[in-house]
């Protein structure tokens, strides 16, 4: 049989395209759109403003940041664009790959009114720069040419994105002859000692961050060429080249005009006159020509960037309000439908006439698409992904965590209430498109995310010294043929899970052979199907095993990692098991012997479909949790299963009722003070007869009783084997603990601190064994010195004229070697102490045909005798 292919073919609607189809260039896709929107109103009206305002130094300080978040933001865009093959919808794209639908989603629909809003924005400056050449100062004459404009920008982008930007190449012309004009203007009257002068900021300017806020709209606009992604012939590195380029020549232009402003007018004069650029050009029609050019490159940008944006979210069928849109016409699939939307928005925009209020907001929006790219990035970086491989090689995940920071600074820097009300937008869009997403449409890195967050804490867990303290069901349940019975088992294991354990649901597969491997993967995938749908989380494997006891033991090994491992095996009860396999009753009995064998609980579950059937009732109050307790090593474990049963939503308000089994009246009341040193809100309802079992029980919705495995036999209260109890019980669960549960243990009463201060002297005395270590081999090379070079006196040794009687350097050298090997001695029994005090450390002999202890790295400093 043929594997299908897995990827996915593409729809006509999509706008992916291939080299054959796509018509733009980096030139004109990406580079053109991107700095024809940077260099735009303000370089021309609001630059010279700003410099006035806070000094050249300072002016240098705002572009700098600005030009820096724009750059970080752009590494981490083409890190993502380099690591995927790009479709259309340009940033949207890119995140929602990345991050999720929800995520993108989020992101992609707040873009897409921000450009469409900008389209008008663009627009009506445009209507202030057509009503300045033409010397009218009303209101109306900037909304009658913007409308028009907002117009004919429609028709324009109605026929393709190949006529717009044929288009931006004459207004390209335009600019180019408007910044030229400038600075032939400005060049004779510069002066440095003008700049000298404006270094410092004037006293009455509008400060810093107010400057940055008028500045920072500048440079929103170099993400305009990767709208155009779809209509791209090589996304990828036309996104990087192109908006690399466009952010260099565009920082350039800027710095070179900031600079010639300082060096030629004065601050007052900058901050007075925001058209100064008129008076310094030779001809102030040009400068007009370029405000005008700029104001309409930056529109058709927008015009043609949001449409594009609203079909790929359409394609992707996030939002069915959207799904009209999806739709494109002609070869380059052009999303008609999408201009006309945007060209409405934009007129309803130009009608307003006020924009003060909605501008900041827009800007937030931008600035969030950016924070996104960056922590997109940073977000895949750090998973790890092996997915992960961009060709852009200049990129690292600090890169874009310092873009991150980045524009979550500037957002507020600017203006903090808009940054909150764009916050509340995203974030809602968010809420929303995460409910109703129900299903992945493609893959992301958030599994990667995740992965490497379950990476990262599995490694921070360190053994568990005290297990009983803070232990948590860890459960693999052993799954029954039928369905129903796997359906109750997974409800019981999701119950005891109360929102701190985890649960895993095997089905063992008896036989070998390829015929039952392949029968395996089958069940696999059905039992994954099945737990997904019923969505109480519970894991789901199936497991090959010779036999089903063999399972059983590999299952409770092998599944888990580091110190996640399986403590609670969850059987069917034998009138519930259904496998089908011809086991008998003793068969079965021993597979829930393996679970106690291979040290861990084991539970029975119990219940007939009546039962289910009923429990637990509508009306939670009314609920009973009856816990039968024997003695205080099965009763803490059934106390504490029975307080995680009640954090399940069904069983939040349910009462647990105690029942001790014992003939002493005094037993009841110890019980009871247990459970309330252990803040457990259970309550000992009375003493009882073992034999009162079936008839204490009745009026119970759940049952938590002991349970002992016998040979051949597993037997509850009184004794009585559980297959002779079953029929007349509610729910109930039988369990044998192989764990010791302390619920009252408190942080001061583990063995830690006498741990710690084992291995504190253990560490000191082989600190001290390795300085007298070198001490004894320092000594012993100046004896072997002084032997070599002094040489023994013999004549006045024989005349006994010496009376030096202090040792010599050999005698030094042994006495040295004497002390280290007793600190030697005492750092081996103060390891051997530390090793008994650890429960983790494992101090029995193993037998060597099976295992070779490697030697310990806290004792490796001991290298023999010297």
């Amino acid at each position: 049989m043929k594997t299908p292919s897995r990827r996915s073919e593409t729809k006509p609607s999509e706008t992916t395209t291939s080299s054959s189809d796509a018509k733009l260039g980096t030139f004109g896709g990406v580079f053109i759109p991107s700095l024809l929107t940077i260099l735009g109103l303000v370089l021309f009206l609001r630059l010279g403003f700003v410099v006035g305002n806070i000094g050249l130094l300072q002016m240098l300080a705002v572009l700098i940041l600005a030009t820096s978040v724009s750059m970080l933001t752009t590494i981490s865009l083409a890190a993502i664009a380099t690591n995927l093959r790009v479709g259309g919808g340009g940033v949207y794209f890119l995140i929602s790959r990345t991050l999720g639908p929800a995520f993108g989603g989020a992101i992609g629909l707040v873009l897409y009114v921000a450009m469409s809003v900008s389209v008008a924005f663009y627009a009506i400056g445009l209507g202030e720069a057509v009503a300045s050449v033409l010397s009218r100062d009303d209101t109306f004459t900037p909304q009658l040419v913007a409308a028009i404009t907002v117009v004919g920008l429609t028709v324009l982008a109605w026929f393709g994105a190949d006529i717009a930007t044929k288009l931006q190449y004459l207004v390209l012309v335009f600019l180019t002859i408007a910044i030229v004009a400038y600075f032939v203007g400005v060049v004779p009257d510069l002066s440095f000692a003008l700049a000298r002068e404006n270094l410092r900021p004037p006293v009455d300017g509008n400060g810093f961050w107010v400057s940055f806020a008028i500045f920072f709209p500048a440079i929103t606009g170099f993400t305009q060429g990767v709208a155009m992604s779809g209509d791209l012939q090589t996304p990828s590195r036309s996104i990087t080249v192109g908006t690399f380029s466009a952010i260099g020549v565009s920082t350039v232009v800027y710095l070179a005009v900031i600079v010639t402003f300082s060096m030629a007018v004065p601050l007052a004069s900058l901050r007075e006159d925001t058209a100064i650029m008129r008076s310094l050009a030779p001809l102030p029609a040009l400068i007009d020509t370029g405000v005008i050019a700029a104001t309409l490159s930056s529109a058709i940008a927008s015009i043609l960037g949001a449409p594009r944006t609203l079909q790929r979210l359409a394609a992707d069928r996030l939002i069915p309000l959207l799904l009209p849109f999806e739709a494109g016409s002609g070869t380059d699939n052009n999303p008609r439908r999408g201009v006309l939307l945007t060209s409405a928005i934009a007129l309803v925009t130009v009608a307003a006439g006020d924009l003060n209020l909605v501008a900041p907001i827009i800007s937030m929006f931008f600035l969030a698409s950016y924070g996104m790219i960056n922590f997109a990035t940073y977000s895949e970086a750090r998973a790890a992904s092996t997915s992960f491989r961009p060709t852009f090689r200049f990129f690292h995940w600090r890169l874009s965590l310092a873009g991150t920071l980045g524009c979550m600074g500037v957002i507020l820097a600017i203006d903090p209430l808009a940054g909150a009300v764009a916050g509340i937008a995203v974030f809602s869009l968010y809420r929303y498109l995460r409910r109703s997403s129900e299903r992945s449409r493609w893959v992301d890195s958030t599994r990667n995310y995740h992965a490497a967050e379950v990476r990262t804490h599995l490694k921070a867990m360190a053994p568990s010294h005290e297990p009983g303290r803070d232990w948590r069901p860890c459960t693999v349940a052993f799954a029954s043929r039928d369905p129903l019975r796997r359906e109750h088992l997974a409800t019981m294991a999701s119950w005891i899970e109360g929102g701190a354990g985890l649960s895993t649901m095997v089905r063992i597969v008896p036989g070998r052979g390829p015929v039952v491997r392949k029968q395996a993967a089958r069940i696999n995938l059905e039992i994954q199907q099945e737990l997904a749908a019923d969505g109480r989380g519970v894991f789901g494997r199936a497991l090959v095993a010779d036999t089903l006891e063999a399972g059983v033991a590999s299952a409770l090994q092998g599944l888990g990692i580091g110190e996640v491992r399986a403590n609670l095996a969850l059987f069917s009860g034998y009138a519930d098991h259904g496998d089908g396999g011809g086991t008998d009753q003793s068969g079965y009995e021993i597979l829930v012997q393996t679970g106690l064998r291979f040290g861990c609980n084991v539970a029975v579950l119990h219940g007939s479909p009546d039962a289910w059937a009923r429990t637990p009732l509508p009306q939670s109050g009314d609920n009973t949790i009856l816990v039968w307790w024997v003695d205080d090593r099965s009763g803490q474990l059934l106390v504490l299963l029975a307080w995680l049963v009640t954090r399940d939503s069904a069983w939040s308000r349910a009462a647990i009722r105690v029942h001790v089994a014992s003939p002493h009246a005094e037993e009841g009341e110890r019980v009871q003070r247990l459970l309330a040193e252990a803040r457990l809100p259970a309550t000992v309802v009375g003493i009882v007869n073992a034999n009162d079992f079936l008839a204490v029980t009745a009026d119970a919705q759940l049952v938590l009783a002991p349970l002992r495995v016998r040979t051949n036999s597993l037997l509850g209260p009184g004794d009585v084997p559980i297959v002779e109890l079953s029929d007349r019980l509610p729910i109930t669960l039988f369990v044998q603990p192989a764990d010791e549960i302390e619920l009252d243990l408190q942080p001061d009463d583990t063995n830690l601190s006498n741990l710690a201060m084992a291995r504190e002297r253990a560490q000191a005395l082989t600190d001290r064994a390795k300085l007298l270590d070198t001490r004894a081999g320092e000594l012993l090379v100046a004896a072997e010195l002084a032997r070599m070079t002094i040489g023994e006196n013999k004549e006045t040794a024989a005349n006994g004229n010496t009376a030096d009687t202090s040792p010599g350097p050999n005698e030094l050298a042994a006495s040295a070697y004497r002390d280290y090997v007793d600190a030697r001695s005492r750092a081996d029994e103060a390891w051997r102490l530390v090793d008994e005090l650890d429960p983790t450390k494992n101090t029995e002999p193993v037998d060597p045909s099976l295992w070779v202890a490697a030697r310990r790295g806290n004792k490796s400093i001991f290298h023999g005798p010297i």
